[in-house]
């Protein structure tokens, strides 16, 4: 078995590639699909299948550029690292940025989504008591290493796909087609609008491709996933969100989760078991892998010498990082004591997740040029220009939903900003410390090598 050393303790490389398309769907179909769907129907209406369109593009657009880099140098932490080939100071900025949207958006959205759903099958359930509780299960299975983690993942995955599967068949000749006109009930701007709010949907598996040095194969087995996981994930949503305003009004839909359009056609164990399969697991799933990720991103502050150092230790019975996954964990659970609105959690995620990714973009942009020895390395063969094109497209248009998503966000937005700011003073006076670039700005390719 391959190992990888990082500090104290090393990665172990365990997943192939079923456990790692499992981890990319998990990271995708999360909370947000029943908690959120609702809401963005209530901005665009029955054309909630268009915005998923139309959110989408940047992500299909992404796959290429993501081809490349992932097929190149697959490794702990990748976006993190694809990013500092754009700009140093701006990838410690948008990892300051996922600092904020991860433990203060992700983790109590997905972890209150479930709460909620435990709820509607044990009523009287006390939501942010049951949240800390579901935070905490997850952080000990992470604690315990990456391949019980992944395992975990497959099988709650596969429950997952059967439960979205009981809402989607039978309700597909469940539609009143009165429900789906008119089709554009909020305009241009509400089309928009819901695009950006459901981006996190399909953007989670972007982040699937962190554990790269815990992965066998891993430059053939990550794009793989990423192709295989994302059409997966775009097709049942495009069903489910056809169903739900089919079934119901979207205006009523607006108020309520994805559990109530089930309600029309579903009843008894259907419908429970596609709630526990498919809310409840959902959001499970998104919370297990998002931990996992938040766990390797303070590894990798720590190894560039941004963190104190202990947060660089693996624990060796493990080889999990067991003071980075701590850290989103305590963070998520003091967020949770103040319960903050549902909207403002997923804006702040999807920011978080739109401000990393578009810094990937652009560094794919530049790779042919400013990095030919990586571009040659990739084995996937793409002519420049389609990468640039591709890249820059996909940057464009996140740059659209990140505007829109800082006016949604409004005074909220403020900490973005500090975080963002944060991370370049933070960037600047470690380097006037220490009087050169930390090594681990450098993407080794001795790291990168498969064992």
């Amino acid at each position: 078995m391959g190992k990888t050393n990082t500090g104290q303790g090393e990665l172990r490389r365990v997943v192939n590639l079923v456990p790692l398309i499992a981890i990319m769907i998990g990271l995708n179909i999360g909370g947000s699909l029943f908690l959120i769907t609702g809401i963005a129907a209530g901005l665009t209406g029955p054309s909630l299948f268009i915005a998923q369109l139309i959110s989408a593009l940047p992500i299909l657009l992404s796959i290429i550029p993501y081809l490349v880099l992932t097929s190149a140098i697959p490794t702990t932490c990748a976006n993190y690292h694809y990013a500092k080939l754009f700009s140093k100071p701006l990838a410690v900025s948008a990892w300051m940025g996922l600092f904020v949207a991860i433990p203060l958006g992700a983790f109590p959205l997905f972890a209150i989504a479930t709460a909620k759903l435990v709820g509607v099958i044990i009523p009287g359930t006390p939501v942010i008591a049951t949240a800390i509780a579901v935070m905490t299960i997850f952080y000990v299975v992470n604690i315990l290493g990456i391949k019980s983690a992944a395992y975990i993942q497959l099988a709650t995955v596969a429950i997952l796909l059967i439960s979205l599967l009981v809402f989607i068949i039978p309700g597909i000749p469940a539609i009143d087609t009165a429900n789906l006109t008119p089709l554009f009930t909020g305009g241009i701007t509400g089309l928009i609008g819901a695009a950006a709010l459901i981006y996190t949907l399909l953007a989670g598996g972007l982040f699937g491709i962190e554990i790269g040095n815990e992965i066998k194969n891993a430059r053939n087995t990550i794009p793989r996933a990423l192709i295989i996981s994302i059409a997966i994930a775009l097709v049942l949503y495009l069903l489910i969100e056809v169903v739900a305003v089919g079934v119901m009004d979207w205006k009523a839909f607006s108020k309520e989760t994805l559990g109530a359009p089930a309600g029309m056609f579903l009843s008894g164990f259907a419908l429970d078991f596609f709630v526990i399969g498919g809310g409840i697991l959902a959001s499970i799933t998104t919370i297990n892998l998002t931990l996992t990720v938040a766990g390797r991103y303070a590894l990798a502050f720590a190894k560039d010498g941004f963190f104190p150092n202990f947060f660089g230790s693996i624990n060796k019975k493990f080889g999990t990082p067991h003071w980075g996954l701590t850290l989103p964990w305590v963070m998520s659970v003091i967020t949770l004591l103040f319960n903050p609105p549902l909207e403002i959690l997923a804006a702040m995620l999807n920011f978080g997740l739109l401000f990393m990714i578009t810094l990937v973009l652009l560094a794919a942009y530049k790779l042919p040029s400013s990095h030919p020895e990586i571009f040659a390395q990739s084995r996937w063969r793409f002519r420049p220009r389609l990468v640039q094109t591709s890249a820059l497209s996909a940057a464009v248009i996140n740059i659209i939903f990140m505007l829109l998503l800082a006016y949604a966000l409004k005074w909220t937005f403020l900490i973005f900003v500090a975080a963002a700011v944060a991370g370049v003073v933070l960037y600047y006076v470690r380097i006037r410390q220490i009087g050169f670039v930390p090594k681990g700005f450098r993407l080794e390719h001795t790291e990168h090598q498969e064992s």
